[in-house]
């Protein structure tokens, strides 16, 4: 399930301003509306399809339709669409004229086309059906045991994106969430709302961590994109507990996907876990020593895995199973309560996982009190 891989990784940092004002105008321009679901892009998709289907060439004015919806807008404007190929992969797929394939020589995304083409009258369905039913009282349900009180408000509860995504993937930040619709149909046919409901957990948390930062940060110093690969550990960690064990049933569509995903996860996670523990006492004998590390990408690659996932869904599995989970929901905007919240749960386990040593715990409250608002 590549959403959960990837989640716009690598261009979530460069372009998280952008999204996050674009976001949060639309979000305050839609505060009435009861189902803040917005189906626009999908609908377009298939429009151009339709057409497509029937050989007739789409014109310039509905392809600009579709560009130039919010989504693809900000996909386009991340390099995450290339408009050339998104036109010449559903004429290839769509067009009966031009339809001369074989399956095995197919790339990843044409396949993924395919399915919008072998699926398009349950997606249209979906798409209605989206539209008409309590969706967001389904991700509701899923989503708001993860969060405090002042976050369970509709006021801030992102606005619902569908689209063809290129591949099976979703994100969610600042306001927020992108489902390939292909990925949430199966998904929701499980469980409603499962998919967007992590999602939403990234769209609201994330806003609450941007929020929750003090003032006139130098957000290229080398200390806050270790802040920032906290946070990401931190989001995956809560935000997987929502999904992943229903995912894991077997009959779960993603079983087989959800298994492999968390294959090794314990064994990875203690390695990752250690190494972080060393990188942070050394940066609290010289804060200087992460300057080796040039980007927030760097340090995610070496310290972790997916983005956060690993160690992130590891560690948030141990702080519920260690009685914690209650606490860091209480402050879960805040990376440094996570990682906290964590190290008690270990000290429980009786040295069978790692415990963040003592210097560590001491440089996450320096960094805390260096970056981020206190609370109440």
């Amino acid at each position: 399930m590549k959403s959960l891989i990837n989640s716009f990784f690598n261009y979530k940092s460069i372009f998280i301003s952008i999204i996050l004002t674009f976001s949060l105008a639309e979000t305050v321009g839609q505060l009435n509306q009861v189902y803040k679901v917005n189906t626009s892009s999908a609908e377009q998709y298939f429009k151009i399809a339709d057409l497509l289907q029937a050989d007739i060439e789409p014109k310039s004015s509905d392809w600009l339709a579709l560009f130039n919806s919010s989504v693809y807008e900000m996909m386009i404007a991340g390099n995450a669409i290339d408009t050339s190929e998104l036109k010449s992969v559903m004429k290839k797929i769509f067009k009966p004229s031009t339809i001369q394939f074989s399956l095995k020589d197919l790339t990843p995304i044409e396949k993924h086309h395919l399915n919008y083409l072998k699926n398009e009258t349950q997606l249209k369905s979906y798409i209605n059906f989206l539209k008409s039913n309590n969706t967001i009282d389904s991700v509701k349900s899923l989503l708001y045991y993860y969060l405090p009180k002042k976050y369970q408000v509709d006021e801030i509860f992102p606005i619902l994106h569908y689209c063809n995504y290129g591949t099976s993937e979703a994100t969610g930040f600042g306001g927020i969430v992108i489902n390939d619709l292909f990925l949430s149909y199966k998904i929701d046919s499980y469980k409603m709302g499962l998919l967007t409901a992590h999602e939403a957990f990234h769209s609201i948390v994330s806003m609450g961590f941007q929020q929750s930062l003090k003032k006139d940060i130098d957000f290229k110093y080398s200390e806050f994109n270790l802040l920032f690969f906290l946070q990401n550990i931190s989001e995956e960690g809560i935000a997987d507990l929502i999904d992943k064990p229903m995912l894991l049933h077997k009959n779960s569509p993603l079983y087989n996907e959800t298994k492999a995903l968390v294959e090794n996860d314990e064994t990875l996670s203690i390695t990752y876990i250690k190494k972080i523990d060393s990188l942070l006492k050394s940066a609290l004998i010289n804060v200087n020593s992460l300057n080796e590390y040039k980007s927030f990408a760097q340090l995610a690659n070496i310290y972790g895995q997916n983005g956060g996932h690993i160690p992130g869904r590891f560690m948030g599995l141990l702080i519920k199973e260690g009685g914690m989970l209650e606490n860091h929901i209480s402050y879960v905007q805040n990376p440094i309560s996570f990682f906290l919240c964590y190290n008690t749960s270990a000290k429980k386990s009786g040295g069978k996982y790692p415990v963040l040593s003592k210097e560590s715990e001491t440089y996450l409250l320096k960094l805390q009190d260096k970056y981020l608002i206190k609370e109440d």
